[in-house]
C-alpha cells in the first residue's frame, strides 16, 4: 500500500506541469534554517535525494542479490523522467542536477537496506 502511494505521489510531482517547487515553501524555509549557509541549489538537490530515498528502498526490497538491476533502474528512472519533463512539459525544465540527487538518493537507500539485510542475516 505504501509503495502504492509513493509511487503515485512521485508520478504526480514528476509529471505535473507545474514545477511543484512553488508549493514547498515550507521545505525550503526549513532547510534554510537548518543550513543557513545553503544556498537554492543545493537545497533542491538535497531534496531531490530526500524524494528518491523511498525508490531505492522499494528497489532493494524487490530486487534482492541483484545489484545490477537496481542500479540500472535507479539511474534509469531518473533520466526517462527528466527526459519527460524536458519532451512534454514546457513548463519543467530538464536537468543532469536531478538525474544525478534522484540516483544518489535511490542507490543511498538501496545500500542502506542491503547492509541491513546482511547484518540481519548475520
Amino acid at each position: 500500500m505504501f509503495a502504492a502511494l509513493y509511487l503515485v505521489g512521485l508520478a504526480v510531482i514528476l509529471l505535473s506541469p507545474d514545477h511543484l517547487d512553488r508549493h514547498a515553501d515550507l521545505l525550503f524555509r526549513l532547510a534554510f534554517r537548518l543550513f543557513p549557509s545553503a544556498n537554492g541549489r543545493e537545497v533542491d538537490f538535497a531534496l531531490n535525494v530526500l524524494l528518491f530515498l523511498p525508490f531505492g528502498v522499494l528497489l532493494a526490497l524487490l530486487l534482492p542479490r541483484r545489484p545490477w538491476a537496481v542500479l540500472v533502474i535507479a539511474w534509469a528512472v531518473p533520466l526517462l523522467i527528466e527526459a519527460a519533463q524536458g519532451l512534454f512539459l514546457p513548463g519543467r525544465v530538464s536537468s543532469v542536477f536531478d538525474v544525478v540527487a534522484n540516483t544518489a538518493g535511490s542507490l543511498t537507500a538501496a545500500l542502506f537496506v542491503e547492509g541491513m539485510r546482511r547484518r540481519l542475516t548475520r
